[in-house]
């Protein structure tokens, strides 16, 4: 999960990614809470105020980066025009094609596809 302070901004990044936000739970007039999902891959976001609220405490800032393995680098690639590009395409050591943008809020984002399948 994903904590930002507001999450409409990481729905319209992962819906152009072909991702769809499936849960949402509100928090008074705006969504407090989203489960993406694209096939076996889910994304959650939840606002800082809606932890806050559930756990009565302040949380401190912190950002993320995500790992997602997908099927068709290329087509996310293409998905992607627009936005944040950290890294257009690498190959690694352990097997995979990688491109790294940031998300809406900044937080750094591998999409990862492996030749063969994950290593063990």
């Amino acid at each position: 999960m994903i904590v930002v302070k507001n999450v409409e901004k990481g729905i319209k990044f992962w819906e152009k990614l072909g991702f769809e936000a499936v849960t949402t739970v509100p928090q008074g007039d705006d969504i407090g809470f989203v489960i993406l999902s694209n096939g076996k891959t889910e994304i959650m976001y939840q606002t800082t105020a809606s932890i806050e609220e559930d756990i009565n405490q302040k949380l401190p800032e912190s950002k993320t980066f995500l790992f997602v393995e997908v099927d068709d680098l290329k087509l996310i690639q293409r998905n992607l025009v627009g936005e944040k590009i950290l890294i257009e395409e690498r190959e690694t050591f352990y097997g995979a094609t990688e491109t790294i943008c940031t998300d809406p809020y900044d937080n750094w984002v591998c999409f990862a596809q492996f030749k063969e399948g994950k290593p063990e």
